[in-house]
């Protein structure tokens, strides 16, 4: 899945799915969490071509700083810097919240980003990096990725395992790598599977409750 025909064709079917989602939502405009990175750069040129530019606003933020959580905190600028821009897009009147993470990022990173459009979410790092020559994730990953022998292998992996359901395809990873990658994934699918923790008392409950 890639090559520029195929990138046409990505972009083809994003920009389908976010008209109909702004319809559905009843807004006109996304609200994209920018980091400046290859995803978000790549995911604002194909929202724009396919919104046009008044309707992809870019929320960025320069100089988060850690001490905005208190002195002590060890949490790092990326993630503050990452809140910040959360928290800006929320208060935004008239969006759709837009993160653009690559799948690869998304499986491995545990608890899914709370915005409702991601994207780039079903684009492995490795085709973001055939399209627009770079990807990105969180330190934890990026560090995982590097021990793993590079991107490629781990897209490998984890393509034949997810896409492939070949249970064994981990094995070829080192095997610290392997186990790392199977907590992660575990988390991951916890995470989605119970996106909220609701202690059932009565015959209805929120969410799939009340839509059955």
């Amino acid at each position: 899945m890639t090559g520029a025909r195929n990138a046409d064709r990505i972009a083809e079917i994003i920009g389908a799915v976010v008209r109909q989602a702004l319809a559905d939502r009843g807004v006109s405009r996304i609200a994209l969490l920018d980091d400046g990175g290859p995803e978000a750069v790549l995911a604002g040129l194909i929202l724009r071509n396919a919104l046009g530019p008044e309707a992809v606003i870019s929320v960025d933020v320069f100089g988060g700083d850690p001490a905005l959580l208190g002195h002590q905190s060890r949490v790092d600028r990326r993630r503050v810097n990452e809140e910040v821009r959360r928290m800006r897009a929320r208060l935004l009147d008239d969006v759709l919240p837009a993160h653009p993470a690559n799948k690869t990022a998304l499986l491995l990173g545990g608890a899914m980003p709370p915005e409702p459009l991601l994207p780039l979410g079903d684009l492995w790092a490795s085709e973001v990096i055939a399209i627009h020559d770079g990807w990105s994730a969180s330190d934890e990953v990026e560090d995982l990725v590097w021990e793993a022998g590079g991107i490629d292998v781990m897209d490998g992996a984890l393509r034949r395992l997810i896409e492939g359901r070949d249970a064994s395809a981990l094995d070829a990873l080192p095997a610290e790598v392997a186990a790392r990658v199977r907590t992660m994934l575990a988390a991951g699918s916890a995470a989605r599977r119970y996106p909220c923790i609701v202690p059932k008392l009565g015959g209805r409950t929120l969410f799939a409750d009340l839509y059955e």
